[in-house]
């Protein structure tokens, strides 16, 4: 997949770290905030991701310039954390069956990079975490509206 990278979800023990997601009948993000990775649905759009902490991540309302777009989720099986590598190889693998459809077009072939938010040995054992959340976009940004169906 063309610059997949992973963004390791950071257990945050505390329930309701959300700022309160502003979003309108349909869902749809509608001001920018603050929520973390847990909070994330298919369809939000993500500002900059720093570092490796998914515990506070901007919101952006899709149709004002972001870096990211979630466009997927999957669930992982087991009761035993697999280890992190396997968890970044599930991740890469559910992320890339699901991007064709979304996009129009195969990872490969794409000029978008993706990454995802997936569960940490914590975040799986303490808050029993399996859900991945692929995101496309830029790591620079400037990305406007929804990627779906762009097929570039």
């Amino acid at each position: 997949m063309r610059a997949a990278a992973a963004l390791a979800v950071l257990l945050v023990l505390a329930t309701g770290c959300s700022t309160g997601t502003p979003r309108n009948s349909a869902g749809q993000i509608t001001v920018a905030a603050t929520t973390d990775a847990f909070s994330i649905k298919v369809g939000d759009c993500v500002g900059k991701l720093d570092g490796d902490s998914a515990e506070r991540l901007p919101l952006t309302p899709c149709d004002q310039a972001h870096f990211w777009e979630a466009y997927a989720s999957s669930t992982l099986d087991g009761t035993d954390f697999p280890g992190t590598s396997q968890v970044n190889e599930l991740s890469d693998k559910a992320c890339s069956a699901a991007y064709e459809d979304f996009i129009g077009k195969a990872p490969d072939d794409s000029k978008y990079e993706v990454t995802y938010l997936n569960p940490t040995k914590e975040s799986w054992t303490q808050a029993k975490d399996r859900e991945v959340v692929c995101l496309v976009g830029s790591s620079s940004g400037n990305i406007t509206g929804s990627l779906k169906g762009t097929a570039k």
